[in-house]
């Protein structure tokens, strides 16, 4: 769906219909619900990887295996929505997704075995990928992109704060079979808020646009394809850096001799602490629009990876988590909402998740694979710096295009 300008609503009468639907206050509040049960897995990741270390016994080998079913669901789950999120009932979509993620973390809970384990991690991620996906792309038909995924990200923070809270109690007291119980009791209530989302995209037009709002004579630029594919490609490989650090930061502490209760409490003050990212980005993509922002955060993430890759004790630990934490959600809303300007139709919003959850099934198995050579934790991060070096280079080459194709686009918020 491409996005009316502030000159076609005032000059061609689009329909308050068309307008309000993805605007509506409870179509927003039904999709990022419905986001708490397609990224749970994925923020309570470090946790999860630990209990069922200390549960189940698995190797880290195993762990990343494991950690990389749930990611490859994600993965496979977002890209079936993305294909059929502009034909089909998204209230269907977002239901059979739900059904997939109880179904999941039942089974998970009535084989212990590494096979069994892994096929219903994989079931429970494609319900995820697909609510997750069904969520962006709903919220990326609203017609303040910038805004809207602050809000997004800014509850599912508050959320994963209490994740990361709960998880040692449940995990102490019921071992990693309580976590997966909390993953199937938080999507069963999701299915009342269904009847809530939009149904079907106002518009559908496979064709890449984009519509510039802040100016009155251009009220229409096409956007050429490569340019929202390359963003998915740097959404990939960003996330190869929060796959394999997220995956592997809570053993990366225990190797460092720090405390449980330490990584536990850092991890949550983390999570905390990046609540005032998803307001910082809102404000800041007002000011300098999303592009400038996010190449900034990059370039400072990349210095934390390598700031851990040097040396892993209290202190470096405290600066990564707090570092990561603020800017991966800070990356997130610019990434998100850089696709939303250029698509409001929610096809390439809805292929975030995917690239998202392909690059997190990749990354756990990498950092295994380091870590089963004895290249240590160092190693991990290194790669992790490298990743995100590639995405700024994307969005940096991005930028300068938009820069020639539609200035206006380049800096809007």
């Amino acid at each position: 769906m491409n996005k009316p300008s502030a000159s076609q609503n005032d000059n061609q009468g689009a329909s308050p219909e068309s307008i309000n639907e993805f605007d509506n206050p409870t179509a927003i509040f039904a999709a990022i619900m419905l986001g708490f049960a397609g990224t749970g897995v994925a923020m309570g990741l470090p946790l999860l990887v630990g209990s069922m270390a200390d549960s189940l016994g698995f190797n880290e080998q195993q762990l990343g295996w494991l950690a990389s079913s749930d990611m490859g669901g994600l993965f496979i789950g977002s890209v079936l929505t993305s294909f059929f999120v502009v034909k089909l009932n998204r209230r269907h979509l977002a239901g059979l997704g739900l059904i997939l993620v109880i179904l999941g973390n039942y089974l998970s809970t009535q084989n212990a075995d590494l096979l069994p384990l892994m096929m219903s991690r994989l079931g429970a991620g494609i319900g995820a990928g697909i609510c997750y996906s069904t969520c962006t792309a709903s919220l990326a038909g609203s017609h303040n992109a910038a805004r809207t995924f602050s809000i997004l990200l800014f509850v599912l923070v508050v959320m994963n704060a209490f994740i990361f809270y709960i998880f040692p109690i449940i995990d102490g007291r019921y071992g990693v079979n309580g976590l997966f119980m909390f993953y199937l009791l938080e999507a069963i209530p999701l299915l009342l808020i269904l009847p809530l989302l939009p149904q079907y995209c106002a518009e559908d037009s496979d064709k890449v646009a984009l519509t510039k709002a802040t100016t009155a004579s251009v009220s229409q630029s096409s956007i050429p394809e490569i340019l929202p594919r390359l963003c998915l490609a740097a959404v990939f490989s960003f996330y190869l850096l929060v796959g394999a650090y997220w995956a592997f930061i809570e053993r990366a502490g225990v190797a460092a001799d720090l405390s449980t209760q330490f990584i536990s409490e850092t991890l949550t003050w983390g999570q905390i602490f990046s609540l005032s990212g998803t307001l910082l980005a809102l404000w800041l993509a007002r000011q300098f629009g999303q592009s400038k922002p996010l190449l900034f955060a990059l370039m400072v993430m990349i210095l934390t990876m390598l700031t851990l890759a040097f040396k892993v004790d209290s202190a470096t630990f405290i600066f990564s988590v707090f570092s990561f934490s603020f800017f991966w959600i800070f990356i997130d809303v610019f990434q998100l909402g850089t696709l939303s300007n250029i698509d409001h139709s929610g096809r390439y919003a809805a292929m975030v998740p995917a690239c998202q959850g392909a690059a997190q099934a990749i990354a756990p198995s990498m950092a295994g694979m380091l870590l089963s050579y004895q290249l240590g934790y160092s190693a991990v991060m290194i790669m992790c710096a490298l990743a995100t070096a590639i995405a700024l280079y994307i969005y940096l080459y991005v930028y300068r295009q938009l820069l020639q194709i539609a200035p206006d686009v380049a800096d809007s918020d």
